[in-house]
């Protein structure tokens, strides 16, 4: 049995190395979200990762998932500790490396594994960690399964199982941007300013863009988790202000800002407007609709009343 972590401990003490430190405020709807280290320590991390090993198990039937980080200072080190409790509670863990969201999801299907446990702390600021994670594609946990890790994890009650085993998996990447553009590229030429705030997207999102014949104009795609522009985050107006101005000095079809773990994309068209997420929304629910018959279309309770007037 594990220690009760302590939600008290101070960096560089010799309590804060010897005992785990979790925040029981992490524990959110759908996914863990904390400040490093002020909230959790790796010890910490471990302890949610046996506890996550277990809830695959129960939800899959099996313990095999795939974990891949962000591009923070920490990141590489929060996920091999969360690598290093998956293992302790029995899991079979295959780490695809340096990845945005989507890709660990597609490395789900792509390796046939149930589990994915993606280490980012998405759009938010530096200091900031978490997991999103999950069992059944392309579910991911919501509150009950949450709910009760937070239970296990600050209770000490997880249940450690042989048989814990790491992989290394090589060019995940390359396959999933072979994906994107395998499906044909624009037959009309376009300028897009690409913004990604200095985060993991400045990886990846150039190089698919330009596969796909787009003419791209990179603005702040060097990887720097100092973030020494702006927070990589589309709804910060400072990064959308951003976008808008280099997509009116260079005369661009439109300016694509995306976040630091590449699942959240701000838009901005050709006149330097900033189109909201609520819009861009109805948008591809109107073409992704007439594509399939006038099939039906699912939003979140956050989404706006344009859904229903539809104005746009």
């Amino acid at each position: 049995m594990y220690p009760s972590p302590r939600s008290d401990l101070a960096p560089n003490t010799l309590e804060f190395e010897r005992l785990p430190l979790v925040s029981p405020n992490g524990f959110r709807e759908y996914d863990v979200r904390w400040l490093f280290p002020d909230e959790i320590n790796l010890f910490g991390v471990h302890m949610v990762g046996v506890s996550l090993a277990g809830k695959i198990f129960a939800e899959a039937g099996e313990a095999r998932v795939v974990i891949a980080h962000d591009y923070r200072s920490y990141s590489s080190s929060i996920k091999m500790a969360l690598a290093s409790g998956l293992m302790a509670g029995g899991a079979e863990v295959f780490d695809i490396g340096l990845g945005v969201s989507p890709m660990a999801y597609f490395a789900q299907g792509e390796l046939g594994v149930p589990g994915v446990a993606m280490v980012t702390a998405s759009h938010n600021e530096n200091g900031w960690t978490g997991v999103k994670m999950g069992a059944r594609p392309p579910l991911t946990f919501g509150p009950e399964i949450i709910a009760e890790m937070k239970t296990e994890v600050l209770s000490g009650q997880m249940k450690t199982q042989s048989g814990g085993r790491y992989t290394y998996v090589p060019g995940i990447a390359e396959k999933y941007i072979d994906d994107l553009v395998s499906h044909g590229v624009f037959t009309r030429k376009m300028k897009a300013i690409v913004a990604c705030g200095n985060g993991t997207a400045g990886a990846f999102a150039p190089q698919v863009l330009e596969r796909l014949g787009i003419d791209v104009v990179p603005l702040n795609t060097e990887l720097d988790y100092t973030f020494p522009n702006h927070n990589p985050n589309p709804e910060d107006l400072a990064m959308l202000h951003a976008v808008a101005e280099a997509v009116k000095r260079n005369g661009a079809d439109v300016g694509l800002a995306f976040d630091g773990d590449g699942d959240r994309c701000g838009v901005v068209d050709n006149t330097g407007a900033e189109i909201f997420a609520d819009k861009v929304g109805v948008l591809l629910a109107r073409d992704i609709s007439a594509r399939h018959g006038g099939g039906k279309f699912v939003v979140d309770v956050k989404s706006t009343g344009l859904y229903h007037t539809d104005p746009v």
